[in-house]
């Protein structure tokens, strides 16, 4: 019985270990992965969750898109989830794959893209405040960053 415990205990711990869900970025606590700067604004922010379940957690969307470009076995692994925080929702992730981002010197990201996501295009439209502010898809940001 003892030994069924046990065996049940750890399957429960490598069940656990293997999560593929993304993670709550810890601001002022969590270190961003590409340039090691703590993450501290929830406006901004990313993460890539593998298809392994290692996460990690950049400080600004152009971080994560700088690190794609360094690993680039990461950018068309279906299996990663890549995620950016909504502008709009502070804190909140969404699929980096279907989000829209706004370029514009009107948002100050951490790293100085002036970038920030948006989990619709129209109100990534809405809040363009520059007249050489523009919205880019995932694709886009990726072929331009």
């Amino acid at each position: 019985m003892k030994t069924l415990t046990s065996l049940i205990l750890l399957l429960s711990l490598g069940l656990i270990s293997c999560s593929r869900e993304p993670e709550p970025i810890v601001y002022g606590k969590d270190a961003c992965e590409h340039c090691k700067m703590t993450i501290m604004d929830s406006k901004f922010g990313a993460e890539i969750v593998t298809s392994k379940g290692r996460i990690h957690k950049f400080d600004a969307i152009e971080c994560m898109v700088d690190f794609l470009k360094d690993n680039p076995e990461r950018i068309n692994n279906s299996k990663d989830m890549h995620l950016a925080i909504d502008v709009a929702a502070p804190g909140n992730l969404i699929n980096a794959r279907n989000a829209f981002f706004l370029k514009d010197e009107a948002f100050k990201s951490p790293m100085g893209g002036n970038l920030a996501a948006f989990n619709s295009r129209q109100l990534a439209e809405n809040n363009l405040q520059t007249a050489d502010g523009e919205v880019l898809t995932w694709e886009e940001l990726l072929k331009i960053k």
